[in-house]
């Protein structure tokens, strides 16, 4: 029996996946591991250049900053990777966290000939620890993951000296276009920064939520944290020019109100995040 597949159908799609998958297993299986890293993770990436392996990069998440000078590709968002995107890079070692997929991309790649490691997300120094000499080890960079380790203490030890009053009450935002605002719930960096400072999150809803200002001045945050893409500009004044009615916060009354680089957080609590949390510390105190 023979059976007819129109060439713009869905199957031809699939099958064309499929074949394109097998090439790329049948590459990476013949191909010599080495240093090639693939980084589907900022936190990661953030680690690897501090350890001086930068270089090693072939492909990195979109979220991952890294210098202009580097030359790795762009691999997509760590949650939506693509199996053929990934093994054309012919990389030796994949890093990723526990949000890294989709699962078949994973699968797939656990059964090539490619290293892959997932590390939890970092929501706390001691998490952030165990990552760092975890990829320390992996890529043989054992004294720079201590002397990094060094880093981060240097960093909690000015948070524990820089610890908001108790009973602090924190309203971390997200500055999107104009208005629009975006409050962290609980389980988000937003909620593992405010913990870090030592103050109580406004917010009892999980994730990130849209928030009026309003609402905000009914929960009469202390601190505003405010979250925004890039420093360059004045986040603290945007946000106020948009939402005139948060004047009306006892954080504005009493000039509680900072901004930080949001890229810095999106991967948890990375190296730059942690040190970045120390300096809101200082400006707080």
């Amino acid at each position: 029996m023979k059976i007819f597949i129109s060439p713009g159908s869905k199957v031809v799609s699939q099958i064309c996946t499929v074949l394109a998958m097998a090439l790329a297993l049948s590459i990476a299986v013949s191909a010599e591991p080495g240093a090639r890293i693939i980084s589907t993770d900022a936190g990661v990436t953030d680690v690897l250049i501090a350890l001086g392996v930068g270089n090693d990069l072939v492909g990195i998440d979109v979220t991952s900053q890294v210098p202009e000078s580097f030359k790795a590709a762009k691999i997509g968002y760590h949650r939506t990777l693509s199996a053929e995107g990934l093994m054309s890079l012919n990389p030796g070692l994949i890093i990723g966290g526990g949000h890294m997929g989709p699962p078949e991309v994973i699968s797939f790649i656990e059964q090539s000939a490619v290293k892959l490691v997932r590390l939890p997300t970092a929501k706390n120094a001691e998490q952030l620890k165990r990552n760092i000499s975890a990829i320390g080890e992996l890529v043989e960079q054992q004294s720079k993951a201590g002397a990094l380790l060094v880093r981060v203490d240097s960093a909690m030890a000015i948070l524990d000296q820089q610890q908001l009053e108790p009973d602090t009450k924190v309203a971390f935002l997200l500055q999107m276009d104009g208005r629009n605002l975006r409050l962290a719930g609980k389980s988000t960096t937003g909620d593992d920064i405010i913990s870090l400072l030592g103050g109580e999150n406004i917010a009892e809803h999980n994730a990130y939520k849209a928030v009026s200002s309003e609402a905000l001045i009914n929960l009469a945050p202390d601190v505003i944290i405010v979250a925004g893409r890039g420093v360059s500009v004045s986040l603290v004044e945007t946000l106020l020019n948009d939402n005139p009615l948060l004047a009306h916060t006892p954080a504005v009354a009493n000039a509680n109100i900072i901004q930080v680089d949001s890229r810095t957080i999106v991967a948890g609590i990375s190296v730059s995040a942690i040190e970045a949390v120390a300096m809101l510390a200082i400006e707080l105190n």
